[in-house]
């Protein structure tokens, strides 16, 4: 007499499922992360490389901000919470190198970085057509010089390939350093919920050209009202949602999960970029990674 084959329940095969899935986002960022070590991220040779924000494997180029392995912010000087003075500054940061490496990362590599890509209509962080043919996601943090840097002097010179449809950017925060950082990004989550993202960014990475820009409830609030965020009520009741804050720290958590060391880092398709960049460097990188998904569809 046979014995009866177990019947897997449906609980079971979903657990099972999970596990696999858990599996193989676990190995893909693993190696992401090990590409991104070896420097196939980019960024040329890390004495001339732009600077960054964040902080894991990788070695920042001068001028980057990064995170220590207590999570609080660290310039490219090592020195944490701060801005180098000398050849570094926030205000005069070092030429960024144009030549970024121009390595293609492993198909499986290359599938996480456009599977990270969320083209979702109703994302009120980003901008841009949903179905572009290239998507720039931005790691950053309100406080970084070379996020600012960016926001101020390099994204506009961007912004014709988001309006002739070429380009569409998603910005993520990526909390490295204290509670103020953690404030700004939350508050421009509350500022993005009231349309007024765009300006809210403006304002406040302006208040660190010169350094980790330093302000609390009190000047946040300030700055929505002067960019015209229309209810103010409901924008100060948003910087302790638990909705927003959550979306911030999983951000946070993407960023971590896949190696990002670094603010501002850069997935445009399948290069990264650690660093802000010449806007001519930038656009080059977008026309590349357009004619590759031409090329592809």
């Amino acid at each position: 007499m046979s014995t009866p084959t177990p019947q897997t329940s449906g609980t079971d095969r979903t657990v099972a499922v999970a596990w696999a899935v858990a599996a193989v986002v676990v190995a893909l960022a693993a190696a992401f992360i090990a590409w991104l070590s070896v420097g196939g991220g980019g960024g040329g040779q890390q004495s001339s490389a732009p600077s960054t924000s964040a902080g894991a494997d990788t070695t920042p180029a001068p001028g980057q901000d990064d995170v220590g392995e207590d999570g609080a912010g660290q310039d490219g000087a090592g020195q944490q919470g701060s801005t180098p003075t000398d050849g570094g500054s926030a205000s005069e940061p070092p030429p960024a190198d144009p030549g970024a490496a121009e390595q293609t990362p492993p198909p499986e590599v290359a599938q996480m970085m456009l599977d990270l890509q969320r083209r979702d209509p109703q994302d009120p962080m980003a901008v841009g057509d949903v179905d572009a043919p290239v998507v720039m996601i931005e790691y950053a943090d309100y406080r970084c010089p070379y996020c600012a840097r960016f926001h101020l002097e390099i994204r506009p010179e961007l912004l014709p390939l988001v309006e002739d449809g070429t380009l569409r950017i998603e910005f993520r925060d990526f909390v490295i350093f204290d509670e103020t950082s953690q404030l700004a990004a939350v508050a421009g989550r509350a500022a993005a919920e009231q349309d007024r993202l765009q300006e809210f960014q403006s304002a406040v990475f302006a208040l660190s050209t010169d350094g980790h820009g330093e302000y609390g409830q009190q000047e946040i609030l300030e700055i929505a009202e002067e960019v015209g965020v229309p209810d103010l009520a409901e924008f100060e009741a948003d910087l302790s949602d638990p909705e927003l804050v959550a979306a911030v720290e999983a951000d946070g958590e993407e960023a971590r999960t896949i190696g990002v060391s670094s603010t501002p880092t850069f997935l445009i398709n399948t290069q990264v970029l650690q660093g802000a960049y010449p806007a001519e460097r930038m656009v080059e990188i977008i026309e590349e990674q357009r004619q590759a998904a031409s090329e592809q569809s």
